[in-house]
């Protein structure tokens, strides 16, 4: 059935009119009509077929509504009752309304691609749709309200056509239309001025200057009103006699150059440099949706506007534009054409010569042309001016690499102090003064995107909310996404536009990438991702940051700008079932599960396994030492942390107790802790969930690791205590060997070293006597570490060289660090400090070359103690300088401490008294927040020195008194201070610096007299 609304409301079925009923059917009919695929409401009706309804309205209205519904349920239509009304469908094209929008759009493409002579033939078949006003006899507010809508654009398809129908050369037979329709709508000045072309055309000058005074007559006799532009611009022309008729008025097509242009300094640096004054030059401006390139071009070239005196043009090649194909480049070269002054006879059809009149009619002149929103590189080619001296500003959302000879400048999202310097400029300089923070808030939250600042700003200043309201509204997703909208333009419909111009497969991708929970992303979870090679995944992931959709802020990492990753979520909800996302999710989670499992093997031999569970197994990128090993954890582990969050949050369970406890050996290898205690917990809570009691014995292993710097010794004890419980438990004899060694570890660092002594020796027999070779040689080190604590020199170093050769042979790099680490420290003691410099440099570049960033730290803590000791003192200065940097970069606080107490003993050695004593006193309180009674102890001992070094001799003895309190019973360390109270002091390892010092040690024996 075919229904007809352009016209006397008509039902026809196979040529013949259907009969509809009364006046009401009829009515309904329409509005339903009107409103096709979507739901008007019973109150709506009501109002529209009454003025003052009766009580039984709404019945009425239902059985007016079911003689429509036997109606148009015999034509193929479906009329569906809903809770709030009715929802009429109908077959695709059986509505001539929906046929005349249809054939527009299709015609104003053909005219696009420069096929005027088809654009024509389909306008026409539209226009033929209709036979008379719309609805003809019916009446109601929104019949009315569409009548007028769908007879403006009858208007506007009778202006194009005739305009078309000129461009082709029909004059004689379109000048009788074009009289008919300008006495029909007198006061239509479009209509009118193409009438004007026309008997321009036909060569009746005089008669087109009289069809402008006869419009200028009635536009002041009903209006009150002068000629616009257009008219009057045609007017002048034709008043100057020229022998051609200019197709436009001459005014610069330009946009205008927004007032409010801000920041972009050394974006418009280059522009201004990149365009010279010479030329010839091509510059391309790229950058994603919304970024302000367009605002750029124009600010830029009005700038330049003394520099072109013959002219800018400016087209938009509709690159990305909402529901329109591409400008193709002969619709394009006709509008440039126009522009420097070519009239329309002038211009050939074909685009080829089009093109050739466009080289010919710039070559002698210097023009600015800009070509905004194009959509690749072989739109803008046949656009470029050759060897004039014009210059060309080519505005895209893709990278032109392909255009020879383009000086590309792309744009990034706006610094900090620029957004927030255009959000005042919108929202009020005052307003914006008075919460200087939470501008910063918008702005981060803004993603330093131009589009959304200026949204965002300008609704704010509408409103009588503080900025801190509108951040807080920015905050949420959803809110977010109505707060980025302002009339008819929105971010994420600016950013969808690129999303819209990219095939299907692409299109997949790019949704996906929206659920990877962390911050950046590489080819190989891409493809994890959407389940395909990873060479595919690289060449859509180019693909998406070529169409500037991606970003990539490192040659083999990608991200996405936080409000294109709303967009492609938004995508995603839309494109995919819920059920497809968890399967991708499920393939990137267990990515990074087999990511971390596998590189985490060499990050830290001997560590408790398990097998994680993985339904998918992707590919992972390649590794060919320990190094590379550890590169791969560093770039993704946030990504893994993000991905553990999300498992927690969502019942994740499996995911969210293996991926923190993979990781660990990682984060222990680099002194990590920041937010492991909340991950530990949540994978406790995970596996007790599942009831996985090996799960739950790491967790807790896990959390006792992330307490131990915070010196929470009795926690970290219980928590270890139960861990290697429940590894007996299960007869997991490596959890034990494990368990023991850290629970050793953190015994020492208690000052528990006869019981840290007896953990370590329990897991060295425990290690043997299962065949771990390696974890027994691990808890040997240990071992030898705590002999050495106790002055126990010579079966330390027979640990520490078998463990050294141990670990070269098996290529362990890592353990073979830890090793030197202590070797080192045991030359020190011994007093062999060549010994130990080269144990110790040694180790830092080892850690460096694997990433051992504890180690690294570590090591150089201990060379500085050393170049001290040798009287190195200003290598000794660099190194404890990089080792107090490096632990507070990573937070490790007891290796933070054993850098200020090295730092301030070379303070010390080089008589800068009050340094050293700043150092101490901020390593005292370091360790006194941290429980760390051995770096007290140690600094105690320094204030001691500079106390000995001021002859403050009581305070001195004081501070050594209370280092030897402080030190566990047995270690050697406070053999330094009991030296010096029994009045000998040479051998303190703590003020040796290589000579002898002025007083250090001359005040010694004063300080022993001291009772």
């Amino acid at each position: 059935m075919d229904y007809r609304i352009l016209g006397p409301l008509e039902l026809r079925s196979g040529g013949r009119p259907v009969a509809l009923g009364g006046e009401r059917q009829r009515k309904l009919l329409a509005l339903l009509l009107l409103g096709t695929g979507t739901v008007v409401s019973f109150d709506r009706l009501i109002d529209e077929l009454w003025e003052d309804p009766p009580q039984t309205a709404r019945r009425q209205v239902c059985n007016a509504a079911a003689a429509v519904r036997r109606v148009v349920t015999r034509g193929g239509g479906h009329l569906t009752t809903t809770t709030h009304g009715y929802r009429l469908d109908l077959p695709e094209g059986s509505l001539d309304a929906d046929l005349f929008r249809a054939r527009i759009r299709e015609a104003d493409v053909l005219a696009g691609r420069g096929e005027p002579a088809q654009a024509v033939a389909l306008l026409q078949s539209a226009l033929d749709l209709w036979r008379g006003p719309v609805l003809t006899g019916l009446t109601s507010p929104s019949i009315d309200a569409e009548a007028e809508a769908l007879r403006e654009r009858r208007l506007q398809a009778v202006e194009r056509l005739a305009e078309l129908r000129l461009e082709l050369g029909e004059v004689t037979s379109l000048l009788g239309e074009l009289m008919g329709q300008v006495a029909e709508h007198p006061l239509r000045e479009s209509l009118r001025a193409t009438l004007m072309r026309a008997l321009d055309r036909a060569g009746r000058r005089g008669d087109a200057l009289t069809v402008f005074e006869q419009g200028r007559r009635v536009l002041a006799d009903e209006l009150g009103a002068d000629p616009g532009p257009e008219l009057t611009g045609l007017h002048a022309e034709f008043l100057r006699a020229r022998p051609v008729l200019v197709a436009e008025p001459r005014r610069s097509p330009l946009p205008f150059d927004i007032p409010d242009f801000t920041g972009r300094e050394s974006e418009v640096d280059a522009l201004v440099e990149a365009v010279g004054d010479r030329g010839p030059a091509i510059v391309t401006i790229e950058g994603m949706g919304g970024i302000g390139k367009t605002a750029l071009a124009v600010h830029v070239a009005n700038r330049l506007e003394d520099r072109f005196p013959d002219g800018r043009c400016y087209v938009d090649l509709r690159g990305f534009t909402a529901d329109t194909e591409p400008l193709a480049a002969g619709a394009a070269l006709e509008l440039l054409l126009r522009q420097i002054g070519v009239p329309p006879e002038r211009i050939p059809v074909d685009p080829a010569a089009r093109r050739d009149l466009w080289l010919t009619e710039v070559s002698g002149r210097r023009l600015l042309v800009v070509l905004d929103n194009a959509a690749d590189a072989g739109q803008v080619r046949p656009l470029l001016l050759g060897a004039s001296r014009s210059v060309v500003l080519v505005v895209s959302r893709c990278h032109l690499m392909s255009i020879e000879g383009a000086v590309p400048v792309s744009l990034d999202v706006l610094p900090a102090a620029d957004g927030a310097a255009l959000f005042s400029r919108i929202a009020g300089q005052e307003r914006a003064d008075a919460e200087p923070e939470a501008v910063a808030d918008v702005i981060s939250l803004c993603g330093g995107l131009p589009l959304a600042i200026r949204i965002a700003a300008s609704r704010f200043r509408r409103r009588p909310w503080s900025i801190a309201h509108l951040a807080e509204q920015l905050r949420d997703r959803q809110r977010r996404a109505r707060a980025f909208t302002a009339n008819d333009v929105s971010v994420a419909g600016v950013l969808a536009l690129s999303y819209q111009h990219l095939p299907a497969d692409r299109q997949e991708l790019f949704r996906l990438l929206a659920l990877v929970p962390g911050t950046d992303f590489d080819a190989h979870a891409a493809a994890a991702l959407a389940g395909v090679p990873v060479w595919d995944a690289q060449d859509v992931l180019e693909e998406l940051v070529e169409c500037n959709l991606l970003m990539q802020r490192r040659s083999d990492r990608y991200c996405l700008h936080d409000l294109v990753r709303d967009c492609a979520l938004d995508l995603a909800d839309r494109a995919g079932a819920p059920s497809e996302l968890d399967t991708a999710r499920h393939r990137l989670f267990d990515y990074y599960l087999h990511l971390a499992d596998v590189r985490g093997r060499r990050s830290l031999p001997g560590r408790r396994g398990f097998e994680p569970d993985l339904t998918w197994r992707p590919e992972l990128p390649a590794s060919e030492s320990e190094e590379d090993d550890v590169r791969q954890l560093r770039a993704e582990y946030k990504n893994m942390v993000a991905v553990a969050g999300y498992a927690s949050a969502h019942g994740w369970h499996v995911h969210a107790w293996q991926l923190p406890c993979l990781l660990m050996p990682y984060l222990t290898r680099v002194g990590l802790r920041s937010g492991v205690l909340e991950l530990s917990r949540n994978a406790l809570k995970a596996a007790q969930a599942l009831g996985d009691r090996c799960g739950e014995s790491m967790a807790l292993t896990n959390m006792a690791f992330a307490l131990r710097e915070e010196g929470r010794h009795g926690e970290v004890l219980d928590f270890l205590g139960r861990a290697i419980a429940i590894s007996r438990e299960l007869g997991d004899l490596p959890a034990v060997v494990g368990g023991l060694r850290d629970l050793g570890a953190a015994q020492v660092q208690a000052g528990m070293l006869t019981d840290a002594a007896g953990s370590f020796a329990e897991a060295v027999e425990l290690a043997r006597s299962v065949g771990d070779q390696r974890a027994e040689v691990n808890s040997t080190i240990d071992l030898g570490f705590v002999d050495c604590n106790l002055g126990r020199h010579a079966e330390a170093d027979a640990r520490f060289r078998a463990a050294l050769a141990m670990h070269q042979r098996g290529g362990y790099t890592g353990g073979e660090v830890v090793v030197l680490i202590n070797l080192g420290w045991l030359a020190q003691l011994r007093g062999r400090d060549g010994e130990a410099a080269t144990a110790l440099e040694r180790a830092v570049r080892l850690s460096r070359e694997i990433g051992m960033s504890r180690g690294e730290c570590i090591s150089l803590a201990w060379l500085g103690v050393t170049y001290r000791r040798q009287g190195r003192i200003a290598d000794a200065f660099t190194a404890g300088r990089e080792a107090l940097d490096s632990a507070r970069r990573m937070d490790l606080r007891e290796p933070e401490g054993d850098a200020l107490n090295g730092l301030g003993e070379t303070c010390l050695a080089a008589g800068r008294l009050r340094e050293a004593e700043a150092m101490f006193r901020e390593a005292e309180e370091l360790a006194m927040a941290g429980v760390l009674p051995m770096v007290r102890a140690r600094a105690h001992e320094g204030l001691a020195h500079v106390a000995a070094r001021r002859s403050e001799h009581e305070w001195a003895r004081t501070h050594w008194e209370r280092a030897v309190e402080l030190y566990p019973d047995g270690a050697v360390d406070a053999d330094n201070a009991r030296a010096h109270l029994a009045g000998t002091g040479t051998g303190c390892m703590r003020c040796a610096c290589g000579r002898p010092a002025p007083r250090a040690l001359t005040v010694v024996r004063e300080v022993a007299k001291v009772s």
